[in-house]
């Protein structure tokens, strides 16, 4: 959850076999999101592992801030080969309202 999601693969075999479970699967699925830098996928491991991600409100914020990375992260990277880009198209691309693009990601 510090942007070392490629971490998650090595430390899972040395947690041991008492943590198998769908806790230990939420965790890998975010990871591998992250990892890929698919939005998709996060958004997918969210809705998925809903109740094993949102229990721990300390795990909900963090991940409420890796999903604005990878949404920024993003979103930076559809603009990048454009010296110019109209927000509002952008935004419908993405499916999200311009004052949302601008206020939180490009503004």
């Amino acid at each position: 959850m510090v942007n070392q999601g490629e971490d998650v693969a090595g430390v899972i075999p040395s947690i041991g076999l008492q943590y198998v479970g769908p806790k230990l699967d939420a965790m890998k699925a975010v990871a591998d999101a992250h990892a890929k830098r698919s939005l998709e996928l996060f958004e997918i491991s969210l809705r998925d592992y809903k109740a094993q991600l949102e229990e721990d409100p300390i795990v909900h914020r963090r991940l409420s801030s890796l999903h604005d990375t990878l949404l920024e992260q993003n979103l930076y990277r559809l603009i990048e080969p454009f010296s110019r880009v109209e927000i509002a198209h952008i935004a419908d691309q993405i499916e999200l309202p311009v004052e949302h693009v601008e206020k939180n990601h490009l503004g």
